[in-house]
């Protein structure tokens, strides 16, 4: 049997994590999704049409290694039945969701499943001892550092500009930022996020200086990134990585994130660190405001840095494998 070499899985739309990973591999990359409802009335039938569309690229690629990110386990669940057929090894990628509640009903099979992988990837040592908890092989795989294209301008308003990286999140602190927003009524603050389906009371009575993007495309969203003074990346939950914190790093812009150890150590430079509250949000933008140009300087050294640890983590695992 012959073999390619490796496969990325993901049923989602879309997954910078997994595709940068994916990059930094030499694997190919598949994105698998049907049907936009979020309803979980529709998921059987999701799962269903992803779970046959996932057979046939493991049949007509028969790869040595195939990455799957998880959650959902059901995609893993494919891999792991298909495996006496193609004699493949699997990785699981856990991104933090995965051990919340709304997974509990799963849990036995993902257990298992975890077992079972050739090796577990996860973003911080306190997944990873869960992970070895439940019998499975587990490795420490920060966020790569997205290499940005040159992109047109993005028109801000003058003054300061920052940006807060929104997907209206039970865990992130909206109404806080707006606070901030309300201290500092000479800051714009831009928020984004897709908000077509958000009730209309999220965006009332919201201050003339909070701007909701919407979602942007690729290019718009970076070149905001890279017009405002600072970007923010919160979360109300420990242990939750910020993808939003390693796009600043990358583009060498002050970072304010939320006061978690984790955050603290993968953030050691060019950052803030704030207590998800209106007055700590409007404090840090303040302390930022007397020192950019250094901040900026620490990031983009900083960004070296992580670089330089990345290619060595991806040589691990590629040397496990």
């Amino acid at each position: 049997m012959t073999h390619k070499p490796w496969l990325f899985l993901a049923w989602a739309p879309y997954g910078r994590r997994s595709e940068s990973l994916a990059k930094e591999l030499g694997a190919e990359m598949h994105f698998v999704h049907y049907l936009k409802f979020q309803t979980p009335a529709y998921a059987p039938i999701k799962y269903i049409l992803q779970g046959f569309k996932t057979v046939s690229l493991l049949l007509s690629n028969r790869p040595s290694v195939v990455f799957v990110q998880n959650p959902p386990i059901f995609c893993a669940l494919v891999v792991f039945l298909l495996r006496p057929f193609l004699r493949n090894k699997f990785v699981l990628d856990h991104h933090s969701d995965v051990f919340s509640p709304r997974w509990n009903f799963i849990l036995p099979v993902q257990k298992y499943l975890v077992s079972r992988a050739a090796l577990n990837l996860v973003t911080n040592d306190h997944w990873a001892e869960i992970i070895r908890g439940w019998g499975g092989k587990a490795m420490i795989l920060e966020d790569a550092l997205p290499d940005f294209p040159p992109v047109p301008d993005y028109e801000v308003p003058a003054g300061v500009n920052v940006v807060m990286i929104n997907t209206f999140a039970d865990d992130e602190p909206l109404d806080e930022v707006v606070g901030a927003a309300r201290l500092l009524p000479d800051v714009t603050f831009h928020v984004t996020g897709n908000k077509k389906k958000q009730p209309p009371a999220i965006f009332a009575g919201v201050p003339a200086n909070v701007i909701f993007t919407g979602f942007l495309p690729d290019q718009q969203y970076i070149g905001l990134l890279k017009a405002c003074n600072a970007v923010m990346a919160l979360t109300t939950r420990d242990h939750t990585l910020q993808g939003g914190g390693f796009e600043a790093v990358s583009l060498g812009k002050p970072l304010i994130t939320s006061d978690w150890p984790l955050l603290r150590f993968l953030f050691q430079r060019g950052s803030v660190y704030v207590d998800n509250t209106a007055e700590g949000i409007a404090n840090s933008i303040v302390e930022l405001g007397q020192s950019w140009e250094n901040r900026e300087e620490e990031m983009k050294n900083y960004c070296k840095e992580k670089r330089q640890e990345y290619r060595h983590s991806i040589t691990g695992v590629t040397e496990l494998l």
